[in-house]
């Protein structure tokens, strides 16, 4: 759960010092770096892309109060435009286009939006792992999963 709510603090937690700085840059730089590109506004919004939302959810300390502010600001626009709901793209084009132009200075366009979208995904998928991998170090007492206890070389002499 630690790990959900900020990246490597689970591993913190186990001890790992140096592996969690490493899980927090990894994670951490991406999503952020990826916000920057594409504006809160639709980065981080159900209703505008539900997949890359569901892909954020992987850092959900970072996803969720960003949910919450997009959705202050999409409340704003509405609000500023004197609409309730945002208009359909087959309802009026005048409306529609009112609401667009209105939410343009919180967006990204081609080709900033795409890279947003896959710094996004991969940060929220990349901590899955890292949540993952410190599920697996807290079972198995601190250790990689990989780890196996060494047995003692036979010497030479019993193997004659």
């Amino acid at each position: 759960m630690l790990t959900w709510i900020l990246p490597g603090a689970g591993h913190w937690l186990l001890g790992h010092r140096g592996l969690a700085g490493v899980c927090f840059l990894a994670v951490s730089l991406p999503y952020w770096t990826g916000l920057a590109f594409g504006g809160i506004l639709d980065s981080v919004n159900t209703w505008t892309n539900r997949w890359l939302f569901l892909a954020e959810l992987g850092v959900g300390g970072y996803t969720v109060p960003c949910h919450f502010i997009s959705q202050q600001i999409e409340r704003r626009v509405l609000k500023d435009l004197g609409l309730t709901a945002p208009p359909e793209p087959s309802g009026p084009q005048e409306v529609y286009s009112r609401y667009l132009n209105h939410r343009a200075r919180y967006m990204s366009f081609y080709p900033e939006s795409d890279v947003a979208t896959i710094y996004l995904a991969t940060a929220g998928l990349l901590n899955l792992l890292v949540i993952l991998d410190a599920i697996s170090r807290a079972t198995t007492g601190g250790l990689p999963t990989f780890y196996r206890e060494s047995q003692p070389a036979a010497s030479w002499e019993s193997r004659s």
